[in-house]
């Protein structure tokens, strides 16, 4: 016996007919035709959302090529740093009175070693480059000077002893500016600039092993210690941490413990492309 498919079968559950295989297919043509209708009517505007194939127009940025006056604008620059660093620490008078006459001198040191960096880069046709680092200035001592000092609005709680971290502070920016320097030398292309280099970088070795007999103390003589069993919190500050001179970047711990005893970390690395001042690079001091 044949069935009449057109027409509705008995109501369903809820009391409503059903529809048969013919009122489906119809249905389902309706559909797609009231949708090709309403998509051949649309409007042409774009909505403004990125769609694959379209992307904004860029502006390129100007060539930047690391050359001797690149790396001596850096260099001068990350002696100012210093400088900054140092007069704020003694104008707040953060430092121990131990180590007054010291800071000074090496700020004076600092001041003589940018001088001497800018005559150099005006020899080899350069600006010279009289503000701190962009990137130390910006991100790095911003947040190193609130982790001694406090933000209240960061919700940064002022250190639990300034002296201590002023001291690690002044410690591992000498011993990253011997690290610039030292990493430069092969990369200068005269001989005269990788000596000012190295020559400047003897000064700064120094001033981080001054800095170091003042915060470890000097050891009773040259004697095995024992290894302790979990490193200390804070990093010591040796005078003479390795055989050579490194270039893994100094590590840095300050600041007032969390609620779990966790302190500040911050790694001071030597100069890459994000912290080089190129010809193009204007200060804002």
């Amino acid at each position: 016996m044949n069935h009449d498919l057109s027409r509705p079968t008995s109501p369903n559950a809820a009391g409503l007919p059903s529809l048969g295989r013919r009122q489906l297919f119809r249905l389902g043509g309706l559909s797609v035709a009231t949708a090709a209708v309403v998509a051949a009517c649309g409007g042409t505007e774009s909505p403004g959302i990125a769609r694959i194939g379209l992307a904004p127009t860029t502006t390129d940025l100007p060539p930047a090529n690391i050359s001797d006056s690149v790396l001596l604008r850096t260099a001068a620059s990350i002696e100012r740093s210093a400088i900054g660093v140092y007069t704020t620490a003694l104008d707040a008078g953060l430092l121990p009175s131990a180590a007054i006459a010291a800071a000074e001198r090496f700020r004076d040191d600092h001041v003589a070693h940018a001088e001497a960096v800018d005559a150099l880069t005006t020899e080899v046709g350069g600006e010279p480059f009289t503000c701190g680092n962009p990137r130390l200035e910006e991100i790095t001592i911003p947040a190193i000077l609130a982790a001694v000092l406090g933000d209240e609005a960061a919700g940064i709680p002022a250190s639990d002893n300034p002296q201590r971290d002023v001291m690690n502070i002044a410690f591992a920016l000498e011993s990253y500016a011997a690290e610039t320097y030292q990493s430069f030398v092969p990369m200068l292309s005269l001989p005269s600039l990788r000596g000012e280099a190295i020559r400047i970088a003897g000064d700064e070795a120094r001033h981080s092993s001054v800095l170091a007999l003042a915060i470890t103390g000097r050891p009773a003589g040259y004697v095995q210690r024992e290894v302790p069993a979990s490193p200390p919190q804070i990093p010591v500050a040796y005078a003479l941490p390795s055989r050579f001179g490194t270039l893994g970047g100094v590590p840095l711990v300050i600041g007032a413990a969390d609620e779990v005893g966790q302190r500040r970390a911050f790694s001071l690395d030597t100069p890459s492309l994000n912290t080089f001042v190129y010809d193009s690079t204007e200060g804002s001091c």
